[in-house]
Formats: structure tokens, sequence, C-alpha cells
């Protein structure tokens, strides 16, 4: 054989070789490849899958390709599905499995005679990871009034049944039924769904139609008693009447400005459709709603007219006062506010600088100020005169009082009782006296026993306080006549204290305000009085 020939020979051989050694390379891959992942996942309906379910080493980061089959776990099949992983892709299968059998919550169903309804209204809540389907196991008979079992099958999509067991109750009476408030009640008759004999056991005639709510109506059919609601409904809307309304800008309105009456069976309330606008001067139309129980409406429209208000207020009554040393000023006592829109018209009274305890004149400004912002102010001037006896001297003359009648071991009642008792045993009455001088009022009842309802109340006044009750003058409002006399506290509220002596005898000690009111009726108005001005009264 020559060199050529030999040269050939171990050449194929050399190739051979390598085509061999390369065949055994891919096998050898392949099977590496394949080793690396499952070739089947099998999984329970309902249970999450992943990527790196098909791999024997995790690998987060691996994903499926475009190439899978969409699958759901909540529908059971075969997918084919490509892992990437790395450098490799592996192809595997999906079986998802539904071998768990399907469970629900049921409820019994109520019907009226003629109704039918579905397997599915016997369910509440299905618990299954796959669709279900529900049926009747046997279809019951709705025509058979009562109560009687019934079966619902429930088969997922694995085709796994279960089987559960309800109530349904075909009743003879209605569940329910409705009547309009305040008409007639409903008859046996119209809670009965067929022919049955039927008993009444709820009293309609003491149910009240006058509202709308609901009633429990017991009917008894066979010997078995069914419960229906007595709806009591309003349909009907209500009707009104409206008036156009005309005033100043600013001034805060009202829905029921408008109205001048409603006609319902129910209670109504009314609103603006859209809040009218309150600075516009001029026409505007405005909606009004009426809105019963039943939530029936009615829409009337009205005309709102409104102008500017300019004008400022009127301050009538404010004058000069003088007073003594000592003495209280009611600054508002026959003062007055007036405007051509009294709606919210304020009254202040500047008296900062004015000092009581010394003489002197000071300024007082009286300031009135309208809805619209207009203002008037009126100043005077209050005179406080040096009494003609001293603060010291009535406390003296009081404290030496106080010291015959009162002792420590008294209840405040008891020390009130005393003082009321020494004043009606100890004051004469005279009908003169100087109104503006509460201390010398008090001197004269102390030191000269004698003096009109003013001197009585002065007398009382020291008296109480040098004896530490709280106290308060008052006054009844001016008419032909004055009147003075105090409100007394001695820890459980106001009370009247009037020491005064009248012709009829009364004894006014620590009275109600209801008894002093009576009595004030019955004697012509004698103490009436300004109830916004003091504190309230028992």
């Amino acid at each position: 054989m020559s060199r050529r020939k030999r040269r050939r020979k171990k050449t194929r051989r050399f190739l051979r070789f390598l085509v061999i050694l390369f065949l055994g390379a891919m096998a050898g891959g392949y099977f590496y490849i394949n080793s690396l992942a499952y070739k089947v996942c099998r999984v329970e309906a309902g249970v999450e899958v992943k990527p790196s379910d098909f791999l024997k080493q995790a690998d987060e980061n691996a994903y499926f390709t475009e190439k899978s089959d969409s699958f759901s776990v909540y529908e059971p099949g075969e997918y084919r599905i490509w892992v990437k992983s790395g450098w490799f892709l592996h192809r595997a299968k999906l079986i998802v499995e539904d071998t768990i059998a399907p469970q629900a919550t049921l409820h019994p169903v109520n019907l009226e005679y003629g109704e039918v309804c579905t397997a599915g209204d016997f369910v509440e809540q299905i618990q299954d990871a796959t669709s279900v389907a529900v049926s009747f196991n046997e279809l019951p008979d709705f025509g058979l009034m009562g109560r009687q079992q019934v079966k619902v099958r429930l088969t997922d999509a694995g085709g796994n049944s279960t089987v559960l067991e309800t109530e349904l109750c075909v009743f003879p009476v209605r569940t329910e039924i409705s009547c309009e408030v305040g008409g007639n009640p409903p008859t046996l008759a119209d809670f009965l769904t067929g022919d049955v004999s039927a008993v009444l056991r709820t009293n309609l005639e003491a149910l009240s139609l006058e509202y709308v709510t609901d009633h429990q109506v017991v009917i008894e059919v066979d010997g078995e008693n069914y419960e229906c609601v007595l709806h009591v409904v309003d349909t009907v809307p209500p009707v009104m009447t409206l008036k156009n309304v005309s005033g100043y800008t600013m001034i805060p309105r009202t829905a029921e400005e408008f109205v001048t009456g409603i006609e319902d069976m129910t209670n109504v309330t009314v609103s603006f459709a859209q809040e009218p606008d309150l600075t516009l001067a001029g026409e505007q139309q405005v909606q009004i709603v009426a809105k019963d129980e039943g939530g029936n409406e009615t829409v009337g429209q009205a005309v709102l007219t409104l102008q500017a208000d300019t004008e400022p207020p009127k301050i009538v009554g404010a004058k000069d006062i003088t007073v003594y040393v000592g003495s209280t000023v009611s600054y508002r006592k026959d003062v007055e506010v007036t405007d051509n829109c009294p709606e919210g018209v304020n009254l202040e009274v500047d008296n900062s600088r004015v000092n009581l305890s010394e003489a002197g004149s000071y300024p007082v400004v009286y300031r009135a100020t309208d809805f619209a912002g207009n203002v008037t102010e009126q100043a005077v001037t209050v005179t406080v005169k040096a009494s003609l006896y001293t603060q010291e001297q009535i406390d003296e003359l009081a404290d030496a009082v106080l010291a015959k009648i009162i002792t420590e071991d008294m209840t405040p009642m008891e020390k009130v009782q005393a003082i009321f008792n020494y004043i009606r045993g100890h004051v004469g009455y005279i009908n003169h006296s100087e109104k503006d001088d509460w201390i010398r009022a008090a001197y004269e009842g102390l030191a000269e026993g004698q003096g009109d309802c003013y001197v009585f109340a002065c007398t009382s006044k020291q008296l109480l306080t040098r004896a530490g009750i709280t106290n308060m003058d008052i006054a009844k409002i001016p008419a032909k006549t004055s009147h003075y006399w105090n409100l007394v506290d001695i820890g459980d509220g106001w009370y009247h204290f009037d020491t005064t002596p009248r012709k009829d005898h009364p004894t006014i000690f620590m009275w109600t305000d209801e008894q002093m009111m009576e009595y004030s009726a019955a004697h012509n108005n004698s103490h009436n009085y300004d109830h916004e001005a003091y504190p309230e009264v028992n």
C-alpha cells in the first residue's frame, strides 16, 4: 500500500473519531440539559405556579417564554410550558388537577305561593378553586305550601360534586305588603297568596299608619304562624304653597320664610335647591324643595327681592346719668335701638372710662351697628357724686345689727331668714326716697328705720352682703310705678327676696320665679322684670 493511501485512511479514521466525539458531546449535553428540569409538573387547582417550580435547582431569574401556552391554575387541563433558565431552554408539561370537592354555606329560602327560585338562591358562599355549577339534586315542589327539604348539588370544573341540604318554605301569606301612610289598614285577604283558611294574630287596628315605618304582622295558617312585613309608605309628594319675600341684603334667609302652607301625611322639611345670593340687590328666583318622610319631593319657585341697606340705626333714650359713689348703673335701661332693618342690630356700651368709686364726670359711648354695617354713635355723661354717707358708716351700722341677729352656727338659710325678719320688724314704709344713692338709702333704713321699696332693697343688700350672702339688685320694668327688690343665692340658685311690706301682706321670701310671676300677674304686674337682664331664677 502506498504512503498516500495510508495517509488517506488515517485521515478518514480521524474524521470518524471527530464525528463520534461531537455526537457524543451533543448527546451528553442533551441529557445534561434535560436533567436540570422536570418534564411534568402536577398542581392542585388554585395553587400558584412559578417558573422555578419546573427546575431541579432554584433560579429566581427563570421565566416562562412566549412559546408557553396561556394557562390558568383555576382551569384544570394540560399546558405546554417553556422555561428559560440561564443559557438553557427547558420544555415541560403543566397538569392542573381539581381533586377537592366544593363546599358552600346554604340558607333556607322563603317564597310566596306561586313564586319559584333557582338552586343558586339557596347558596350564600362557595369555597372551591374552580368554577362551580349549582343545581337541584331533585326539583322542589314549588306548589306545595309549607316547609320541605331541598338538596343542592355543587359540581366543580374537575367533576367533583357535593350535595348539601337546606329548607324551602312556600308561604301561604305574602312576605311583605305596603299601604299608604294615613290610609286604611289592609284586610286579612291582602296578606294571603292563595285560597287558604287563615287567622290574623296581629291587631291591625292597633298599628299606627300615621308615619312611615314597618310593622310585623303574624298570620296563622294550619296551626303555623307566618310573619309578614307591613310597610307603611309615603308615595304622594307634598303640596306646597309659596309667597314672594322682600327685604334687605345680607340678612340671613330660610326656606321656611317663603312657605305659606304644606299639605302632606308625614313630616316635611323644606330647603333651598340652591342658596340665594344675599349680597345681590334686585330680584332673583329661588327654588324651594319640600321633602317628606317618604323621600317624595316637590319643588316650587318664588321671588326674593333685596335692596341695599344704607340707613344707619337710631339710638333712642340714651341720656346723661347722675349717680352716687358706690352705686351701680344700668346703662341699657330705657335705651332702645330702632332701624329700618331691625334684624341683627347690635348695641354696645363703652363705659370703660367710668369709675363709680370716685366722684367726677365720665364719658360713655353708645354704639349701634346694623347687619349691613351701618353705625351710629351717641355719647352721654355719667356724673358720679359723693354720697352724704360713706361705705364705712353703713358697714358699721350693718355689723351692729348682724351681731344681734346672726350667730356663727347658723346655716345660710337661717341667716337669710334672720335678716328678712329684722327688716320687716324694724323698717317702716314711707313713700319717698332718693333713688340714685344706694348708700344713703341703706343708711336711712339702718339708722332712721324708714323708707320706700328702694330703701328696703338697699338695706337688704347691705345686710346680706355683710353677712356673706350672694345677692343682686333687681327692678321692675318701669310703668306707672317702679319697684325694687333683691335676688339671693345661698348655693342652690337664685331666689326672689322682697322685704317691702304690701297691703295683702305676702311673705316674699326665697320665692321661685314661678311663684313670683304668679303673684305679679295677680297684682297688676307688680314684679314683672326683664328676664334677659338677670340670671335665671329657680
